[in-house]
This record gives structure tokens, sequence and C-alpha cells, in this order.
């Protein structure tokens, strides 16, 4: 059986101009969303190239500024030697002041406690344990004993109890923290000798050494090893009368 379009032509004609209408209608959407997105992008593109060139300015900005920090550090490095050199010298005068120690206040009160009738051959004061005690005697093994300011001393008393007497007021000096005797002999016959002061058979010689407590930066370390034949420190030596 044959089908058969009972559809007016005239309506079949209208139906068929709708249809091709409306595709047009669409085509034409079609294309203007296309240039829509078309300048969105090329918009997003033209700020990102602008934000691109600014960043690449502030960058060359920033290594000129660096540059020229650079030069500047590099003309002023001869004064920041010149002053670590100079705070490196105060530092060590600083610390030679410090520990400096007062000698004069030691042999004045050592002066001040010796007994009128003892008689002092030799007084040598040093500050190192490795400096040569010149005329100490037998207490010059004993300046070894500690690795501070001390006082070497040789003299005539009257009696073992006068140089007992001694021993307490040395050890009774503020800063003494030790009084070591190394002798203190009589002999058989008087001597007039420099070194041996001993004027009748009853009269010991001593030999000592006060040790002072320690001084931060004036003392060298325990293990150093000793400088031949250094100075001592203070020297004095007298015959007869302290």
């Amino acid at each position: 059986m044959r089908a058969v379009n009972l559809i007016p032509p005239d309506a079949r004609r209208a139906r068929a101009q709708a249809g091709a209408g409306l595709a047009g209608g669409m085509g034409g959407y079609v294309l203007l969303a296309t240039l829509a997105v078309a300048v969105v992008m090329a918009g997003v593109w033209a700020m990102a190239g602008r934000g691109l060139s600014e960043k690449q300015a502030e960058l060359a900005r920033v290594e000129q500024q660096a540059r020229a920090a650079e030069a500047k550090v590099a003309s002023l490095a001869p004064y920041k030697r010149f002053a670590t050199l100079s705070t490196s010298r105060v530092e060590t005068v600083k610390g030679l002041i410090d520990g400096r120690f007062d000698w004069s206040a030691g042999l004045r009160e050592v002066a001040r406690v010796v007994p009128a009738d003892v008689d002092l051959t030799s007084l040598v004061g040093t500050t190192s344990p490795t400096s040569a005690v010149e005329g100490a005697g037998g207490s010059g093994s004993l300046r070894a004993a500690l690795p501070v300011p001390a006082i070497d001393l040789i003299g005539c008393a009257r009696s073992q109890g006068r140089v007992a007497e001694l021993l307490a007021r040395l050890r009774a000096i503020d800063g003494v923290q030790r009084v070591t005797l190394a002798s203190s002999e009589k002999s058989d016959t008087a001597s007039l000798s420099d070194t041996d002061c001993r004027r009748t058979s009853n009269m010991p010689q001593f030999q000592l050494t006060v040790f002072f407590r320690a001084q931060p930066g004036i003392v060298p370390s325990a293990d150093a090893q000793p400088a031949p034949a250094a100075p001592a420190s203070t020297a004095s030596s007298a015959g007869g009368g302290k």
C-alpha cells in the first residue's frame, strides 16, 4: 500500500522555509559565541603580556639596586676591616689591663708583714711559673707548683719561731692562697757573704714562695714550655736590713 502525504503543497513549502530559517539563526549564534571567546582570549593574553613586562621591568630594577649595593659594600670593605682590627686591639688591651697583677699592692703587703728583725737578701716576683727565678735558690723548684703570680723570698730570722711567725703573717695577706717553705736552716759558722745573711749560728736562713690567687689573662697555660732565660717580672735584692 503506497503512503499518501495529505499535507497541502503550500503548507509543506512554508514548513520547509521555517526549518531553513531556524538553521540559519543557530549558525549566527554559534558565530557570535566564537567571536566572543576569541575576544576574551585576546584580552587575557594582552593582560598576561603586560603583567610579564612589568615583572621583567621590576626584576631589572632590583638587579640594578643589588649591583649598586654590592658596589657600595665593596667600597666600604676597608673601613669594615679597620673597625674589626680596632675592636680586636681594644679587647686585647682591655684583657691585659683587667688581668694585670697589682705588684704595687702585693709588694707593699709583703713589706708590711715582714718583721723588722727579719733580713731579706732576695725578693723575686713573677707572673709566670715558666719565668726564670734568678737567685731564688731552692724555692725555684717550688715556683712551678702553681701557674699564678708569686714572690720568692730568701732571708734570715733570729730563730725558727720567727720564721714560723713570718709564714703566718704572709698567709694572712689578702689575695695569698699559699705560702710554701722550701728550707729554713742554721749554719755552724756565721757568714758575712751577700747570699748568706746568718750572722750567728742560731740564725736560720729561709727560702719560701708566696703564691697569690690566679689573675686571668696574664699566666700561660700549665703545659706551656718554659722560656729559656726569661727575665723575672719584678725583682729586687738587698743585703742586710729589710
